[in-house]
């Protein structure tokens, strides 16, 4: 792996993650590569950080070249590794902000799910089965369940059933490995792999909900509070039966004149300039789900 040297190796008896730090230097180590299974060398140099090289000398030796790990695939595994080590810890999750659509009048509204929070994990499971899914991670954060699907290029995303996290009052948080920084580790030898990967898992990486169960409240709560723009729309009885039919004054539908917005869509990373002259739309997916204001 060009971008970070292997960080750790899968011990040959045990099956367990080695840590340079903890290996006995040269073949000693007894240790396999994460990626390919070709035999390790474990690296302590006096000026860089210690780590393990494939050992092109050994006769089970394999090309470095078609070995598969790389910094995003290795930082998936570790956070698998260190799960039970975030119980007691604190869990930073994300904002999380919605757009419901009005089909009664064509308006809309951008509402708040979570302004984001940092509570304490109750507890940890890795590579375990959670409503009938194999999932990454399952915490249990204040009494509610939390999946964490760990998403890097290559790895397509867990489909899980939206009733089923409903029914559960559970979550589906997505963590960007390809956002763990590396140049964080290089310039700090003595920090383990291990800890600057939990704290990825805790905090510093990127993290996106998927689902959250509180969104379906919201939405509803939001229809149930909304007021038309558009009175005379058969789905706004409330106000339409304000209007008095011998009132002199012809009532017309209110409209809301707005400047031109900037929008980004979170799933495709398309930007935008929106008039308000129609409905909005993604110019690629043509979905309003996913468009957040960035002007």
């Amino acid at each position: 792996m060009s971008e970070l040297l292997i960080p750790f190796g899968i011990h040959k008896v045990t099956g367990e993650i080695v840590e340079p730090e903890d290996a006995p230097k040269g073949r000693a180590c007894n240790c396999l590569c994460p990626g390919c299974k070709a035999p390790l060398l474990s690296r302590h140099p006096k000026e860089k950080r210690y780590h393990f090289a494939h050992d092109s000398r050994h006769k089970d030796a394999k090309p470095e070249e078609e070995c598969p790990i790389n910094s995003a695939l290795a930082v998936a595994m570790m956070v698998r590794d260190v799960a039970t080590q975030a119980v007691g810890k604190i869990l930073e999750t994300p904002p999380l902000e919605v757009m419901e659509h009005y089909a009664c009048c064509g308006g809309y509204d951008f509402l708040q799910v979570s302004r984001g929070a940092s509570n304490v994990i109750d507890s940890a499971h890795a590579s375990t089965k959670a409503f009938g899914y194999h999932v990454d991670l399952l915490l249990e954060v204040g009494g509610y369940p939390i999946i964490v699907d760990l998403v890097y290029k290559g790895k397509l995303p867990i489909i899980i059933d939206e009733n089923s996290l409903q029914e559960k009052k559970a979550a589906l948080l997505e963590l960007d490995c390809d956002s763990f920084s590396i140049s964080a580790l290089k310039s700090d030898r003595n920090l383990r792999f291990s800890d600057a990967v939990l704290a990825f898992l805790l905090k510093a990486g990127e993290r996106d909900w998927r689902f959250h169960s509180k969104t379906v409240s919201v939405l509803q709560k939001a229809k149930r509070d909304h007021r038309c723009a558009r009175p005379e729309s058969s789905r706004c009885v409330a106000q339409r039966n304000s209007y008095r039919p011998d009132s002199p004054v012809e009532q017309k539908p209110l409209v809301v004149k707005r400047d031109p917005v900037r929008y980004q869509c979170i799933m495709c990373h398309v930007e935008w300039v929106h008039d308000f002259s129609h409905g909005l739309r993604c110019p690629k997916c043509q979905s309003h789900l996913f468009a957040r204001d960035i002007s």
